[in-house]
């Protein structure tokens, strides 16, 4: 199986681009913010747009969730797709959602910006940012058969009839959009580390945390004092691994880089034996 993936900020015309992709590169199945779909049907998952909860939304989009994920990944064994393109806001998250779906790492990068008028995106982004309206690439038939209960606004919109055999697309207006952007501060970001680092044994005392921003995500810095019954590989491996699965699966915010600067071992008589 050969994967692509189709990559770009949310609103700059992903889902609404991706029918002509595939019809192009002879893709056999897309996977778009938590469904699989083939030949113009939704085969297998739930769309995240149908959620009203922003952060629930991002897991849906990622299979974090067991149902779903197993139900996608029995999907794709049955139909056994050559090709595979998956939608992702960057190339982290699609490696994220192939790691949950057993599916190998993408062999092809297509970035939207290279194949998008700067005056297209700027088009989409007002839709997105001003009127909430998000790109589902099924016919509305399809869409009513599986989400009608759940999505707002759908509105029909004809396509090239050389994007699969539907004719057409959908625009919806998810829930969330109507709720307005979700802001998480800093300081949130910060005690949600520091509670999830407690929960660490190998962590003694926590010196600093601090986080960095930058456009694909954050990057997040801790100074600790470790226990003397880990080692410094082990500290270090473990507090990136789960501090980023956790701050991950409970904000959805994209976690770039944890590093890990050990201060000190706190040695079996309470002292610190520094390095």
């Amino acid at each position: 199986m050969k994967v692509y993936a189709l990559i770009g900020p949310s609103g700059t015309g992903k889902s609404y681009h991706v029918p002509h992709l595939a019809q192009k590169y002879k893709i056999d199945c897309i996977i778009d913010d938590g469904l699989l779909i083939s030949g113009g049907r939704i085969i297998a998952g739930r769309s995240a747009k149908a959620e009203i909860n922003k952060i629930r939304a991002t897991k849906i989009a990622l299979f974090y969730f067991s149902p779903d994920r197993e139900a996608v990944k029995e999907a794709l064994r049955k139909l056994a797709p050559q090709n595979i393109m998956i939608l992702g806001v960057s190339l982290r998250m699609v490696e994220k959602i192939c790691e949950h779906l057993e599916l190998p790492l993408p062999e092809e990068v297509i970035e939207i910006e290279k194949i998008v008028s700067p005056q297209e995106i700027e088009l989409a982004l007002s839709a997105r940012e001003n009127e909430g309206k998000h790109t589902i690439p099924v016919p509305l038939v399809e869409l009513k058969r599986n989400l009608w209960s759940s999505l707002m606004d759908t509105v029909p919109v004809a396509i090239w009839r050389w994007f699969y055999s539907s004719r057409e697309k959908t625009v919806v207006r998810p829930p969330f959009s109507y709720l307005g952007k979700l802001v998480i501060s800093e300081k949130a970001l910060l005690s949600l580390l520091d509670f999830l680092l407690s929960r660490f044994p190998w962590i003694e005392e926590v010196k600093g945390l601090s986080i960095h921003y930058s456009e694909r995500g954050v990057e997040v810095v801790v100074n600790c004092i470790i226990n003397p019954d880990f080692s410094l590989s082990q500290v270090g491996h473990l507090t990136q691994k789960r501090l980023k699965e956790g701050l991950e699966y409970l904000t959805g915010v994209d976690v770039r880089a944890v590093n890990v600067n050990v201060e000190g071992i706190a040695d079996r008589e309470e002292q610190l034996v520094y390095v």
